[in-house]
């Protein structure tokens, strides 16, 4: 019987820098329509989760403010600039740059929970 590879296109990378978090172009299309992103994050599992918020729901009052992040977009990558976020995630996941650049993890839209789940158990 013949199989066929089908290409994941939900898969992408998010790379971990000092100052910011950057998801690739792959995980761009998730971000139409977005206006606010916000962190959650699962330690047993070792993941986090980039929920996606529309400016309605970002700005409905149920979310506290400075929970919510403001992202930049460009056509080959989606940036969150918090070196407050970049710190506790290094904390919460026992992790560290240690003089490089950034540190990969495979992310990918998750259905479901309607978020971006980034694996923080496999640097890349």
């Amino acid at each position: 019987m013949i199989e066929y590879f089908e290409m994941n296109d939900s898969m992408g990378l998010a790379s971990i820098y000092e100052r910011h978090i950057q998801f690739n172009a792959k995980l761009i299309k998730y971000f139409n329509n977005i206006y606010r992103v916000r962190f959650g994050y699962d330690l047993s599992e070792k993941k986090g989760y980039m929920f996606l918020f529309d400016k309605d729901k970002a700005l409905n009052g149920e979310y506290n403010e400075s929970s919510l992040f403001k992202f930049s977009e460009s056509k080959s990558y989606i940036r969150i600039s918090s070196k407050v976020l970049v710190d506790f995630i290094l904390k919460k996941f026992n992790l560290s740059l240690d003089g490089k650049n950034c540190i990969q993890f495979d992310a990918n839209y998750d259905d479901l929970k309607k978020c971006i789940c980034i694996d923080f158990g496999g640097e890349k």
